[in-house]
């Protein structure tokens, strides 16, 4: 429960973050320039009321942001198995990275481009911003999204599930000699005695393909081959 949890919350977090700072980034653009507080020079243009207020929420976004990539980074293993850690450069730092330097280009080039309230000096802020950071931001997310659907083509599945499906390989491989063995185990015996062995390695048979490391046909076959012995 904890797992989903901080996952759920580091989600939240990181992707509320981005668009309180994009949003909030794109009001004070549409502002522009303006100055306040007490000064012994005329104002020109007085800030309007809440242009404080967006200033704090663009910075404290950027910590939100962080702070939920911690706690997403930092879930630990879900209940059902242990999840494959992402290592080298592309995992989940780069990721985040390219999440928001590309998303932010996409909110500044959007306001440069089409948004008719920003002023001309806004209008260059968001073209300068916005191709800046897609040029930092586009790169990267493509080559982590990239490694992480490839890690995902081969997951190191550590779950019971996956534990008891890695005993079932081994148990195939170890098939041949376990018959191998099965079989020269009762070769020298007598008639009798061949009988009763035939029904021991059957029940052996049988174990094994109830434990899931011998298929139907192969139980068959090598049936065949005991009672063919007799």
């Amino acid at each position: 429960m904890g797992y989903l949890v901080k996952a759920g919350l580091g989600l939240v977090l990181f992707f509320g973050a981005i668009v309180v700072f994009n949003v909030k980034l794109i009001e004070l653009m549409e502002i522009g320039t303006c100055a306040s507080g007490n000064t012994a020079f005329e104002i020109a243009r007085p800030c309007p009321e809440g242009t404080g207020t967006n200033m704090l929420l663009v910075t404290a976004s950027i910590f939100a942001g962080l702070i939920g990539a911690g706690i997403f980074a930092f879930r630990g293993d879900p209940p059902w198995g242990r999840r494959k850690r992402s290592t080298g450069l592309l995992g989940l730092s780069a990721l985040a990275w390219g999440l928001f330097f590309t998303s932010t280009a996409v909110a500044m080039l959007y306001t440069g481009f089409s948004n008719e309230t920003v002023g001309p000096d806004g209008e260059l802020a968001g073209k300068i911003v916005g191709f800046t950071f897609l040029v930092m931001g586009a790169p990267v997310l493509l080559l982590a999204l990239w490694n992480q659907v490839r890690s995902m083509g081969s997951p190191r599945d550590e779950s019971p599930a996956g534990a008891a499906g890695s005993a079932g390989s081994a148990g195939m491989s170890g098939f041949g000699g376990i018959l191998g063995t099965m079989n020269s185990g009762s070769a020298g015996k007598a008639g009798g005695a061949a009988g009763g062995d035939a029904i021991g390695r059957i029940e052996r048979l049988q174990k094994l393909r109830e434990s899931g490391a011998i298929t139907d046909s192969e139980f068959n076959k090598e049936k065949a081959k005991i009672l063919a012995e007799q």
